[in-house]
């Protein structure tokens, strides 16, 4: 009979399978081939079952013998193990359905706060800061100022009216604010859910969160960002260039360098002048509005041209400014540093395009456009938008930036807008 710590570690000298009685039931193993560590603890004890005229050994695995947390020692296996024998005699079910029942209590214990702290946990390696604070706030703010935090992951899983209380709660986000802020969150409860799913928190096949065809739901009809037509583009110059809302010179400074580039506006609102150099903007890979993958496609810098018309963009505001750290400072008291990224697209909504364009959709324009007006490749226009190579092949052996014929195809837009009514 095992009865020290010596006498157990003794049995790593073993090669092949044995078992030795640690007394009351208590059994551990020597297992070379287990995954469990080599060493682990197993109960056994008499049941009587249905059927039998005899009582039948009935065992359970305990846990990994060690001193590390979440393993056993000797005397700590004996415990758990009087445990499960007076759980199993008093429920009258066989010893190996303890452990099964702890993790149903402890998932039902499990809330809606905890799935989304230990989502937010886990993607803080992968995520840029400023993307990860996005999905703090949208959890936060929005999902839990709808949904209780508290409520149990449980009452959430589909079969128990989860799918109704989670599409309630995205109603009730699109009706305070947009579809798209809407979609936004559903995409997000998806992860959560589908994460807290690999966790063993909720039951497979239970996400509340799944986008289905026609359920009603924002993100179940995809919706592109709202963009115009090349008729309508004189308009929107002839606008963006009187500036009739008296709008502060960097929003419309940075709107228009936007229409020349059709750079994200994240990463536009954060330019620096040090990125500025040799006729071209050099953009880090780890800068927020790039959509870089963090660790993965962040080394990637991009390039944008300088061409003459963005040059007198650069000029004004280096005359306004100086060279300070920003090419777009900020304009009034702000969270950021720099000119804040929603700019031009307030700009554009108080010049009269609220429910016709915002910033991002003028690179529909730019990649339409571009191919049937200018005859530009694809590839190239692609390159301009900051679109990476597809594919894994792609992206490990297709460095091409095609800076001189991005650089022709964006003189050749600069000089079509300016002729179309874009003041400089």
């Amino acid at each position: 009979m095992i009865k020290t710590k010596k006498q157990i570690q003794a049995l790593l000298l073993l090669d092949r399978k044995t078992r030795r009685t640690c007394g009351n039931g208590l059994l551990v193993v020597r297992d070379p081939r287990s995954k469990k560590g080599g060493l682990y603890f197993e109960g056994t004890m008499q049941r009587r079952v249905p059927g039998e005229s005899k009582p039948v050994p009935r065992g359970c695995w305990i846990g990994v013998f060690g001193s590390n947390p979440g393993q056993y020692s000797l005397q700590a296996a004996h415990q758990k193990w009087n445990e499960i024998k007076q759980w199993s005699l008093e429920q009258d079910k066989d010893p190996a359905e303890f452990k099964k029942q702890q993790r149903q209590e402890l998932q039902s214990q499990k809330t809606l706060k905890d799935a989304v702290d230990a989502f937010l946990l886990h993607k803080e390696k992968d995520l840029a800061p400023t993307t990860l604070r996005e999905y703090r706030l949208k959890l936060t703010n929005q999902v839990m100022g709808v949904i209780n935090p508290d409520t149990p992951l449980s009452l959430l899983e589909w079969d128990n009216g989860g799918r109704a209380l989670v599409m309630d709660a995205i109603q009730t986000i699109r009706d305070g604010s947009k579809d798209d802020l809407a979609s936004r969150c559903q995409r997000l409860l998806l992860q959560v859910f589908n994460f807290a799913i690999g966790k063993g928190d909720m039951r497979r096949g239970q996400n509340p969160a799944v986008k289905l065809i026609g359920d009603g739901s924002p993100s179940s009809n995809h919706r592109h960002h709202k963009s115009i037509d090349w008729e309508e583009v004189p308009q929107l110059l002839k606008r963006v260039s009187l500036n009739r809302s008296n709008s502060h010179a960097n929003a419309v400074a940075a709107t228009k360098l936007l229409l020349l580039t059709f750079l994200r506006a994240g990463a536009l609102a954060r330019l620096e002048w040090d990125w500025i150099a040799e006729g071209k903007i050099a953009i880090p890979g780890t800068t927020p509005g790039l959509k870089r993958r963090r660790g993965k496609s962040d080394t990637f810098e991009h390039v944008v041209p300088i061409t003459p018309e963005i040059q007198q963009v650069l000029d004004q505001m280096e005359q306004l400014h100086g060279r300070g750290q920003y090419v777009f400072p900020k304009m009034r008291q702000s969270r950021f540093e720099h000119l804040d990224p929603s700019a031009p697209n307030d700009f554009l909504k108080r010049n009269g395009y609220e429910e016709q364009l915002v910033a991002h959709g003028w690179r529909r324009v730019a990649r339409t456009y571009g191919v049937d007006l200018l005859k530009a490749r694809e590839v190239v226009i692609e390159r301009q938008m900051g679109h990476l190579p597809k594919g894994k092949v792609g992206k490990a052996y297709d460095g091409a930036e095609y800076l001189e014929e991005r650089f022709e195809f964006l003189k050749q837009w600069g000089s079509l807008l300016v002729d179309k009514g874009l003041v400089l």
